[in-house]
């Protein structure tokens, strides 16, 4: 596959998902590939520098494809202050990548607010379990083997990492890992409390995992309660 062509599609109950491949170097994106986007996209995008460049390509070009997937032509999608994605009122989306591919995730608002994350398998990381887990996740893990230790781990990371995603159009500032409890079943569904310092909400959290084409993909879905 080519650079910036689609990798793979997937609908969740959350909403329809689009990956792009993006090349895993910091080298300018070709004007054939920034004509793809709108106008106001591309200028955006040739204000980055190194690989947040093709990063921001890859992650419009995915939201784009997810749009259409759901029958929507949608303006130029620019970031505000925080570097959010701003999709039309009826939309809500989120955008997530690594080192060579690019993932975007659309939905309808009326269910609420999407975050989505991608993560890599390796290499294990057991020492980040501290600095991400509350005690009570901690003490749900304790007893797994190392290599299913480090799953549960990542699949609770990934997870909060799109908590925040799907809480930041409502309380705009940084969550940290330990407001959120996180308690993935096997069915690729996943219980979420939160906690947060600053008792915004009160919120509904709905969150979702899945292992595609060698990655791990999560979801959060949330909305006031």
């Amino acid at each position: 596959m080519k650079p910036f062509d689609v990798a793979f599609h997937h609908a969740t109950p959350h909403g329809v998902m689009s990956a792009i491949h993006i090349p895993d170097s910091p080298d300018p994106v070709p004007e054939e590939v920034l004509a793809r986007l709108p106008a106001e996209e591309a200028a955006h995008a040739r204000t980055l520098k190194g690989y947040r460049q093709p990063s921001f390509v890859g992650g419009r070009l995915a939201l784009r494809r997810a749009c259409e997937q759901l029958g929507h032509q949608v303006p130029p999608i620019l970031p505000d202050a925080r570097g959010t994605p701003v999709l039309p009122g009826t939309l809500s989306g989120s955008v997530s990548h690594k080192r060579d591919l690019a993932i975007g995730m659309v939905g309808s608002s009326v269910h609420g607010t999407l975050g989505v994350d991608l993560e890599d398998y390796g290499p294990a990381r057991l020492g980040i379990a501290d600095s991400v887990l509350r005690p009570e996740e901690l003490s749900a893990i304790a007893p797994l083997p190392d290599a299913r230790r480090w799953i549960a781990i990542l699949v609770r990371f990934s997870l909060k990492e799109s908590v925040y995603k799907a809480l930041d159009p409502h309380v705009r500032r940084y969550v940290g890992f330990h407001e959120a409890f996180v308690e993935p079943d096997l069915q690729g569904g996943a219980r979420i409390a939160l906690h947060l310092a600053n008792a915004e909400g009160p919120f509904t959290a709905e969150g979702r995992y899945d292992w595609l084409h060698g990655r791990l993909v999560t979801s959060v879905r949330l909305r006031r309660a």
